[in-house]
């Protein structure tokens, strides 16, 4: 993921952060994101009511339905995956917007999703609410490593291929899941 500045420079500050945050994490272990900067594609729910013409919010199936105030901003989503695409090399796409007690096997009894087989490395960016997250996988040696953290809005949790999830989140918790793949995947 190597850039030359001035390519740096024309990239937006949010963009910037997560490129620098994957070149840390990839293929290495999970981490979290406290982002200085607001990503765009993510609308904050104060902004529910604007009426810029390319504000809508997608649903658990990609739908442009989903809980009044918490916004997804779908021109902003595909020029974001396009630009962290270009920045990192990555296949980038939005995978769903889900809302965490509304997800069929998430909640407090989640099951734990993933396969050893998974290749895809996910970047969950939090929207509204919090959502506590477990995650399970080989650390450094080839040794089992587990990870669990409290994800606010706002926030990006980074998890490698290959580790096994589970969220356990408060009703109406809301939270974009990115997946990341390479070239050779």
């Amino acid at each position: 993921m190597d850039m030359p500045e001035e390519a740096w420079e024309r990239e937006a500050p949010h963009l910037r952060e997560i490129a620098l945050f994957l070149s840390v994490h990839l293929d290495r272990a999970p981490g979290v994101l406290w982002p200085e900067y607001d990503n765009p594609a993510f609308g904050d729910p104060a902004d529910a009511g604007d009426d810029d013409g390319d504000v809508g919010a997608y649903g658990a199936d990609g739908s442009a339905a989903g809980p009044a105030g918490h916004v997804v901003c779908p021109a902003q989503v595909d020029r974001f995956t396009a630009e962290l695409a270009s920045l990192t090399g990555l296949s980038v796409r939005l995978d769903r917007v889900e809302t965490a007690g509304a997800a069929p096997g998430v909640g407090v009894d989640a099951v734990w999703t993933g396969r050893p087989g998974d290749r895809e490395h996910l970047l969950i960016h939090q929207i509204a609410g919090a959502v506590t997250w477990q995650l399970t996988g080989t650390g450094e040696g080839g040794r089992p490593a587990s990870f669990q953290c409290r994800l606010l809005p706002g926030e990006v949790l980074y998890v490698p291929a290959r580790w096994a999830r589970r969220c356990v989140g408060a009703p109406q918790a809301r939270y974009a899941v990115i997946s990341l793949s390479g070239a050779g995947d």
